[in-house]
């Protein structure tokens, strides 16, 4: 006598009514990893963008300015005005739509903020804003901010969350 393996209709949908309630409970926590990690790639690029705006100012031999338009959520560095760098050099950045910036205490000029300014050694100047916060749209934010030695900067845990 020959016998026939295989599921049946009742095992199938068991399975199926398993699956489904895994994929209820890990949905959830999927999709704000997912939503989080526009956030944490846009920090990391802006803290990347200090460190080539400093290694500008270095290697060019002229102040270099990390500017932000809040606005338009732009950003980007280039040498600091009425001082001959390589125009080829200039960066601009636009962040995800989902994440925007909070800033304090920073200089205007054309509609800019200039947020920070590395002299020609590399050194942040005195003048150059202690943080900045990038926020998305759900409330999760990042701060970055000065070191404590004051030399650079660094993506912080933001505490107001």
């Amino acid at each position: 006598m020959r016998t026939c393996q295989g599921f049946t209709l009742v095992e199938l949908l068991l399975v199926m009514a398993l699956l489904a309630l895994v994929m209820a409970i890990s949905a959830p926590a999927l999709s704000r990893s997912m939503r989080e990690r526009h956030l944490a790639d846009e920090a990391a690029r802006f803290l990347a963008l200090t460190e080539y705006a400093r290694n500008e100012a270095i290697s060019q031999g002229v102040p270099t300015t990390v500017w932000i338009e809040a606005a338009s959520g732009r950003f980007g560095a280039e040498p600091k005005a009425g001082f001959a760098g390589d125009a080829r050099r200039v960066r601009e950045f636009t962040v995800n739509e989902d994440v925007h910036f909070e800033m304090e205490n920073a200089g205007q000029r054309n509609g800019l903020s200039e947020a920070i300014e590395f002299a020609p050694d590399g050194s942040p100047e005195e003048t150059s804003i202690e943080s900045v916060r990038m926020v998305d749209r759900f409330g999760s934010a990042f701060t970055i901010a000065r070191t404590i030695d004051r030399y650079g900067y660094e993506i912080l845990a933001d505490a107001r969350q």
